[in-house]
């Protein structure tokens, strides 16, 4: 266990290395042993860190003075350090090519490109300074970003390897542009408005160089999803329509976009049609109707006098676990709704996890409007488990290689979901309180994040 600031911890792109923040000092760990490889100083208490994706270097940087380091695992001589100006900094990242950083700053200003081997430095002016507004291809070496002029809003691509303006999409079918995201192949960027009304999402192609397909929320044909899942589904209905595009994610195949609407509703476009093959409401009550396949699994206390229940070949449990899962079987079945909205500071309450799990079967839902509870959504056989905790959900991690989901809830208690298993709880170390998690790139291990301190267990 491990004192950390907020919760700056990473695992390097390889898994080999585990960094970790303390105030001004960041240390890097042997992944394996945690035994310690290198240390390194820096001038100001460090806000953020990112790995580069070779493994090879580590930027830190200080968001309030404007101060950024990068530190290298494998060159003693190099050494880079910049301060930035009057623009400030919101963010820094790494560019696909490795040999450079993108440099956000205060209120999306502009960005600012510098080579490092180079100290070259190339600004992008305009940026649009709402939505998603950035997107990195790192297969392909490209940057997308949306800029603004003259009330128009226009697409940017720029290739890594120059910096040089490649194309400029003008997307005249879109109201506005919201946000970009590209395919996991790099082949495909979509591009969306998200205005309720006006919603769109265009695909553009970088092998053809033109927009092959587009999805209006406000269209709903009749869809029959047989043949693309290969089960007897019968024909897609709609249940409430999709009223604007909040979030947009790729599957991990790049076969399906999940699109989730300002209205609690999520649905599932293919890439062939570009068409509404699945949709999921996040209701308040859970019906026998819509959710025949799925589970219920509610958290509850275990008190002394419960503990009988809960033994299995006559060994008494751990006495120091006061909760455990229990699965609900009557319907229907209300879900906590956050009365006086802690979770969110905007008006309208959104889905704020959308997220797939490796193998693309699986995409866990929550909704802020139901904090505590987790949507397991298998697009296969169209079912759902939910998850039902005392807490506010906090954050998920999907182990990179195997279906298997780790749910935290800001306690000691974690929940591990697995497709074929009975959902489990287990404890964290020493009690600590957990908000997120973070796996390594092999599954091995897994780092739990609480305020000002991480754990890193295997399980």
């Amino acid at each position: 266990m491990f004192r950390i600031n907020k919760n700056i911890c990473a695992f390097s792109p390889s898994g080999k290395y585990f960094a970790s923040v303390l105030q001004n000092e960041l240390s890097i760990k042997y992944t394996s042993t945690l035994e310690n490889y290198k240390l390194f100083n820096f001038s100001d208490q460090i806000e953020s860190i990112e790995w580069c994706p070779n493994d090879q270097y580590i930027l830190c940087v200080n968001l309030k003075k404007g101060i950024i380091r990068i530190f290298t695992t494998k060159r003693k001589e190099f050494n880079f350090k910049f301060k930035e100006g009057s623009g400030g900094i919101e963010k820094v990242i790494w560019a696909p090519d490795c040999k450079s950083i993108i440099i956000i700053s205060d209120l999306n200003i502009y960005l600012s490109i510098i080579t490092l081997d180079e100290q070259t430095i190339t600004h992008i002016w305009n940026i649009k300074s709402s939505g998603k507004y950035l997107a990195i291809n790192h297969l392909r070496k490209h940057l997308a970003v949306i800029t603004t002029s003259d009330s128009t809003d226009k697409i940017e691509i720029y290739k890594s390897k120059d910096w040089k303006l490649t194309r400029k999409l003008i997307c005249d079918k879109l109201f506005s542009i919201d946000g970009i995201s590209w395919s996991p192949n790099g082949e495909l960027l979509g591009i969306w408005c998200s205005a309720i009304e006006k919603s769109r999402i265009l695909i553009y192609s970088m092998t053809t160089d033109t927009h092959i397909g587009a999805f209006s929320a406000n269209e709903y044909p009749s869809i029959n999803y047989n043949n693309f899942f290969g089960s007897e589904c019968g024909d897609f209905t709609i249940d409430k329509p999709l009223r604007g595009i909040e979030k947009v994610v790729w599957s991990p195949t790049g076969q399906l976009l999940a699109i989730a609407g300002y209205n609690e509703t999520v649905v599932l476009i293919n890439h062939v049609t570009w068409s509404i093959i699945l949709q999921l409401h996040c209701k308040p009550v859970i019906h026998e109707s819509n959710n025949y396949l799925g589970k219920v699994y509610r958290e509850i206390d275990i008190t002394r006098r419960d503990w009988s229940n809960y033994m299995s070949n006559n060994v008494m449990p751990d006495h120091h676990i006061k909760y455990t899962l229990e699965e609900i079987l009557d319907r229907p079945i209300g879900i906590p709704i956050d009365i006086e909205p802690k979770n969110f500071d905007i008006s309208i309450a959104t889905i704020d996890i959308l997220s797939f799990s490796p193998c693309g079967k699986y995409l866990a839902i929550r909704h802020q409007v139901y904090p505590s509870t987790l949507w397991i959504w298998d697009l296969m056989d169209d079912c759902v488990d939910n998850i039902i905790l005392k807490n506010s959900i906090s954050g998920i991690a999907w182990e990179p290689k195997k279906t298997h989901l780790l749910i935290f809830s800001e306690s000691p208690i974690i929940v591990e979901w697995h497709p074929t298993k009975k959902v489990e709880l287990f404890e964290s170390p020493r009690g600590m309180k957990v908000i997120n998690g973070k796996w390594s790139p092999n599954g091995e291990s897994v780092a739990l994040i609480g305020f000002n301190k991480t754990s890193v267990i295997k399980l």
